[in-house]
């Protein structure tokens, strides 16, 4: 390829990327028609007024959802936090209804419209464009990592914590994986630094440049409108599927010998984690443990055979022999696996969770784990 031909090819390239960017900067601004906005909302999970997400609370009595819950489990609880109700914004100030989910009027208000900071679990506050701070304001968690320490004051990190529950993030909390370090939703120990918000590429960094606002998918690719918005850079990726299967900087986090995506390299340190975890409570503390996708999630391995039987995860077998050290790698752990897209939002935040969490462990059981790999700061 000669001069003038490699010239001319980056000028392509340039005039593609910069096309690219300045469509997706454009679709936040262009009016939309209200009956494709109509269809978008109605297929959303923002208006599926049959999920738990909004059903949770219908058989209690009364009827109700919880001021602690209301913010982002009704939409009427958010229209009293924003003070759009006339009550004190930034607070639900009385219980909200159930089945009352994200419509319109929830987003779309003089009080929503100016809201433009989000304060996180973790007391961190920050700026959001507008129109993004709503987003922000639900999908920041519930718990940030200090509250283990708070809740563990005053023990070593071997004791037994006395009345000692699991601490998690909640649930779908995008916003803070997104942030990493800059809100500190995971755990973060002790003389380590962490991986700030994932800044990802120009005209994909932020909520609504990536997701539409009303069916809550992806947006669309400027390139192909029947190709992924991410294989406009990601030419291997034809479906959502395939985003598990993205990496950008061909390192294996996890040491199983192969270069993965960072999906699968999380699912390998989350693995590893789990051993660990499972080592530390037959070895310390005489209860095993083994996670399983219902409440209260940490139950006891009875039989300590590293897996949980159906008989084993229900709520009166619930893990409550939790230490210091235990308290902090299962909040990581849970942070891991809860915000169910954390390998597209800040794949390397999460990675320096679990790694740290390990890396824990190991010095209370005497087994390091070689091989593995955390990510630098500053990435």
């Amino acid at each position: 390829m000669n001069k003038r031909v490699f010239i001319g090819f980056l000028v392509v390239v340039f005039a593609l990327l910069a096309g690219w960017i300045f469509y997706i900067s454009s679709q936040t601004r262009q009016p939309i028609p209200m009956q494709k906005i109509s269809v978008d909302w109605w297929g959303s999970g923002h208006a599926d007024v049959k999920s738990e997400s909004f059903t949770h609370w219908n058989e209690e009595d009364p009827p109700q959802v919880p001021p602690t819950c209301g913010k982002c489990h009704s939409g009427n609880g958010f229209i009293d936090y924003i003070g759009q109700d006339g009550s004190a914004a930034m607070s639900v100030d009385q219980p909200a209804a159930v089945e009352s989910v994200v419509t319109c009027t929830v987003c779309h208000s003089e009080k929503a419209d100016t809201l433009t900071s989000v304060k996180f679990p973790s007391g961190s506050e920050v700026n959001f464009n507008q129109g993004e701070a709503s987003c922000g304001a639900c999908h920041s968690g519930l718990d940030a990592g200090s509250k283990v320490d708070a809740s563990a004051s005053g023990y070593g990190d071997d004791d037994l914590v006395p009345d000692a529950s699991f601490i998690t993030p909640h649930y779908s909390f995008s916003a803070a994986t997104w942030l990493g370090g800059e809100t500190h939703g995971g755990y973060e120990y002790a003389g380590k630094t962490y991986i700030g918000r994932f800044e990802h590429a120009e005209g994909v960094q932020t909520c609504m440049q990536c997701h539409d606002p009303h069916s809550l998918q992806m947006r669309e690719n400027p390139v192909d409108k029947n190709a992924e918005l991410c294989a406009v850079c990601h030419s291997n990726v034809t479906g959502f599927a395939d985003y598990r299967n993205i990496y950008v900087d061909g390192i294996d986090y996890d040491a199983d010998g192969s270069v993965e995506g960072m999906y699968h390299e999380i699912e390998g340190l989350r693995n590893i984690l789990m051993q660990s975890m499972q080592q530390y409570t037959k070895d310390k503390l005489g209860v095993g443990i083994g996670w399983a996708d219902s409440f209260p999630y940490l139950f006891i391995d009875t039989n300590q055979d590293g897996t949980l039987s159906q008989e084993e995860a229900v709520f009166p077998n619930a893990y409550k022999a939790f230490t210091p050290r235990l308290m902090r790698a299962t909040f990581n752990y849970q942070f891991s696996i809860k915000e169910l897209a954390g390998y597209v939002h800040n794949g390397k935040y999460v990675v320096q969770l679990l790694y740290d969490s390990i890396t824990d462990l190991s010095t209370a059981i005497g087994k390091p784990v070689a091989g593995l790999t955390r990510p630098a700061s500053d990435d």
